[in-house]
């Protein structure tokens, strides 16, 4: 696989200039053929809170030793900080000219940032930086015999988080928002520390829309053999909601503690300070978060894997048939996204996903969740399945007070083969606080692998 991340300027009407950063997780599929979901967002500017996510499909070609050059197009959904983008659909052609730096590799490129219903027409140059890595899975999705790995299998996250976190903003104004959100760490072997990604969506307050993506650093030791103290930062983008963050660019600082609850189990808190890199925004944060591990770890150590767990990703498209807006009106809406599903058995699993707009006259509108789903079985030609879930949610003229969200899915599933699956289904989608409250039809498609798992 290879990860992706660049940097270029966006020229908006009017010749506004924007920081625009990428990143993508493409996948070998064969033929020098790379695919996988991405995320786009304003990193400086002054539209914080513009993101775009979606998928990109990639030709990659050896030119000489150690260069090569990479065509692609990016397809994807988003939009916010009040930004001229229609719908919300985004198309990224590119091509990018890579220089191999041992694992890394470093390139310029030249693409076209398009918004077909928008006003947003650019092109440009920028910079690329990539990391290339084995994405080690097994080959049976299905829960299988005890098998060891040396390395992490999928990304190489072994310990998924959700939080709970609250802002209190130090401008004299006393006002407080409430988020929900995710996050993804990869821990070392003893030393204590990890890395990560974490995101959020504002579910509480006047900041529905609000929404950050952050990279994150902890360092923690351990004063008890079940307890951790230690520090965390993030750094990231963010933006919406009425939050002022500018360009875009945030930084997190903040004390940390875990307890293990049980194996497999830890229950943290965090408290500290977060701001704009541009803007005004300043605030005190509080978060508590519950995390599962996603791998076997036994004082701190990767163990050999007691099982191989079912998991997914899915690509996902789905149309809300009467959207309620802020004028009152209510109208079709259609978004795009992405659903990462592990097992914990036959017939239960978590899911996390998030959903962005790209028609409908919503194009700021975003959706993140995370919940669980009951299936018929985790391996058969027809399968049928229901989802609970609920998260935040806001932007693009959609009504959802204070932003928290939840959504119900009944879907049924036909298996092309054992990684490959195509799925329909029908539900609901409202707002936990008045809104927001619309039947939707989702059509995706599924592929599943292998992961080691307790």
């Amino acid at each position: 696989m290879s990860v992706m991340f660049g940097f270029e300027s966006v020229r908006l009407p009017q010749g506004e200039r924007m920081g625009w950063v990428g990143s993508s997780v493409l996948f070998d599929i064969g033929r020098g053929w790379y695919a996988g979901p991405a995320v786009y967002g304003a990193a400086s500017g002054e539209r914080g809170g513009l993101f775009v996510g979606g998928a990109e499909l990639q030709r990659r070609w050896s030119l000489a030793p150690g260069w090569s050059v990479a065509t692609g197009l990016y397809a994807g959904g988003g939009g916010g900080a009040g930004a001229p983008v229609g719908g919300g659909l985004m198309l990224r052609p590119a091509a990018t000219l890579l220089k191999d730096l041992g694992p890394l590799q470093a390139g310029l490129s030249l693409s076209s940032v398009r918004f077909p219903s928008g006003q947003i027409t650019s092109n440009q140059f920028g910079l690329v930086l990539a990391w290339r890595n084995q994405f080690v899975h097994l080959t049976e999705p299905e829960r299988s015999p005890a098998t060891s790995l040396n390395p992490a299998t999928g990304l190489g996250f072994d310990r998924m988080a959700i939080t709970a976190t609250s802002y209190r903003f130090t401008d004299g104004s006393g006002r407080r928002i409430g988020l929900a959100g995710a996050r993804a760490d990869h821990r070392s072997e003893g030393d204590g520390f990890a890395w990560g990604v974490e995101t959020a969506g504002a579910a509480k307050g006047d900041a529905a829309g609000y929404m950050e993506v952050l990279a994150t650093g902890t360092l923690s030791h351990a004063v008890l053999p079940s307890l951790r103290v230690g520090a965390r930062v993030g750094a990231g983008l963010a933006g919406g909601g009425g939050v002022p963050t500018a360009g875009g660019a945030i930084g997190k600082a903040a004390g940390t503690v875990e307890w293990s609850l049980a194996p497999g189990w830890t229950l943290g808190a965090d408290y500290g300070w977060v701001r704009a890199a541009d803007g005004p925004f300043r605030a005190q944060q509080a978060q508590v978060w519950l995390g599962i591990d996603i791998e076997p770890r036994r004082d701190g150590q990767r163990i050999p894997a007691g099982s191989v767990v079912r998991t997914e990703w899915v690509g996902v498209l789905q149309h809300y048939t009467r959207a309620e807006r802020r004028d009152g009106s209510r109208r079709p809406l259609d978004t795009i996204g992405l659903k990462l599903n592990r097992y914990l058995g036959d017939k239960v699993y978590l899911s996390g996903q998030a959903h962005s707009a790209y028609a409908g006259g919503a194009g700021a509108y975003s959706v993140g969740l995370f919940g669980g789903g009951l299936v018929t079985s985790a391996k058969a030609p027809l399968r049928a399945g229901v989802e609970v879930l609920a998260g935040a949610a806001g932007g693009g003229g959609v009504e959802t007070t204070g932003g928290a969200i939840a959504q119900g899915l009944v879907w049924a599933g036909w298996e092309m083969s054992p990684q490959n699956e195509w799925r329909a289904g029908i539900g609901t989608v409202r707002a936990l606080q008045g809104g927001q409250n619309s039947p939707l039809v989702e059509l995706s498609w599924s592929r599943a692998f292998g992961m080691a798992g307790n």
